[in-house]
């Protein structure tokens, strides 16, 4: 768990952008993986005070990093206090009355995918935001396999974080691992009416910035995949069955079934690159670096 360069750079972007980092907890105590020097490039280049990071002392720990950006209390949480965590919780289960709507910004930096009770972990961090507070999300979504129990679809967090549950999606940024690659904000697969897909040689990681808009009971109702919701409305008198047919066989697989199975291959191979790559725009935009 940690903030790269990446993390640094969004969450500088949100303060600039007015968000209130008050109190800050941090599920587990954040390692701060950007040299010293790095961070006083950054931070000054925002406006913000760097001078912690212009010590001999090594920094470890990312509270010096919230506490530049405005932040009066940084606190963490975390299932043991082997760290230090000022709050030891285990995510799996609901968190205590005294912890909800207390925190103007909730930090998740590699968290929520080790937890295996993951909608109570993801309902426990959004309890904890305050009204008009901002919940943080840094995870993997591609190419983490064996990281943790689970690598997330940008869906589930648009769909979690509605205004049925009381949030709003604010920002969803995906990158590469390293300080190099491009960004892409992501696109809402209910706003573009289609799966938002993505195949990747590299890891992939998304950054994600959600508003608590009101207090509301979270997950009243369970979040459903948006291409599937409208397949389930009730049927209207009248309306038409849907007709299911099998398709004919074109004359070149009835004649050289090889060929045409060969040429199949390309054509998905194709529309897999136009599809669910980066390439595709309308699912992912690239955006300039803050």
């Amino acid at each position: 768990m940690g903030l790269d360069i990446n993390a640094v750079r969004f969450l500088i972007d949100a303060r600039r952008r007015g968000v209130d980092f008050g109190d800050v907890l941090t599920l587990g105590r954040q390692d701060l993986n950007v040299f010293p020097a790095k961070m006083v490039q950054e931070l000054e280049a925002g406006g913000f005070p760097a001078a912690a990071f212009k010590t001999a002392d090594k920094v470890l720990f990312a509270e010096p990093c919230f506490r530049s950006l405005g932040a009066q209390n940084v606190s963490s949480l975390d299932a043991s206090g082997f760290e230090g965590a000022n709050f030891v919780q285990d995510l799996n289960q609901p968190v205590p009355a005294e912890l909800k709507e207390r925190f103007h910004v909730v930090y998740d930096g590699g968290t929520l995918e080790h937890v295996f009770n993951f909608p109570v972990a993801l309902r426990n961090c959004m309890e904890m935001v305050k009204p008009g507070g901002h919940l943080f999300i840094h995870t993997g979504t591609n190419n983490w396999c064996g990281h943790g129990f689970y690598q997330f679809s940008p869906e589930l967090f648009f769909r979690a974080l509605s205004p049925e549950n009381g949030f709003e999606m604010v920002r969803m940024i995906l990158h590469r691992v390293g300080p190099y690659g491009r960004w892409y904000e992501v696109a809402d697969p209910n706003a573009i009416r289609a799966r938002v897909e993505l195949v990747t040689f590299a890891p992939v990681m998304l950054l994600i910035q959600a508003k608590r808009v009101k207090s509301v009971p979270i997950f009243a109702s369970p979040p459903q995949q948006s291409d599937y919701t409208p397949r389930w409305q009730p049927t209207k008198p009248g309306d038409t069955p849907p007709v299911s047919y099998e398709a004919p066989r074109p004359r070149l697989a009835k004649a050289l079934p090889g060929v045409a199975r060969f040429l199949h291959v390309i054509k998905m191979g194709l529309n897999l690159v136009r599809t669910q790559t980066l390439r595709n725009r309308r699912n992912f935009r690239p955006v300039p670096k803050p």
